[in-house]
């Protein structure tokens, strides 16, 4: 299988409709996370820990340049309790192989950022909230 690479990902996000936006081009850097908590089981006869799994999550992070599309998504947010979480899908394909993540998100911070004679930029945070599915299929 071929190494996969950024310049051909495709990262969308829902826009105020709820339809997936390609917020691909504004982008400067972004990243999933993923965790799976364990629960200790050892016991006082054992010699070596044993675990079982516990609750799974995921996160993340977005960073890029402020623009018409990104600011009608994130605007709002910025000190502004939300009750939607935003679907966030990532794709990437290489010769062939495809691979998609997507997951439901509460986006968790929103921060705009820039200085005299520069463009705008923002970075958002966001916490998985259910399941993150893996797939070949993008929406």
């Amino acid at each position: 299988m071929p190494n996969l690479h950024y310049k051909n990902e495709t990262i969308k996000l829902d826009n105020a409709a709820g339809t997936l936006t390609d917020i691909t081009a504004y982008l400067t850097s972004e990243s999933i996370a993923g965790v799976q908590e364990l629960m200790d089981q050892t016991t006082m006869s054992l010699e070596e820990r044993t675990n079982l799994s516990g609750l799974a999550g995921g996160s993340a992070s977005l960073a890029g340049v402020v623009n018409s599309t990104v600011n009608a998504i994130l605007a709002p947010l910025i000190g502004n309790r939300t009750t939607a979480t935003k679907t966030l899908q990532r794709a990437s394909a290489a010769a062939g192989a495809s691979s998609v993540l997507r997951g439901e998100f509460w986006i968790t911070d929103v921060e705009y950022s820039g200085s005299v004679n520069s463009i705008q930029t923002f970075s958002a945070n966001a916490t998985l909230d259910g399941v993150m599915i893996s797939t070949s299929i993008a929406l």
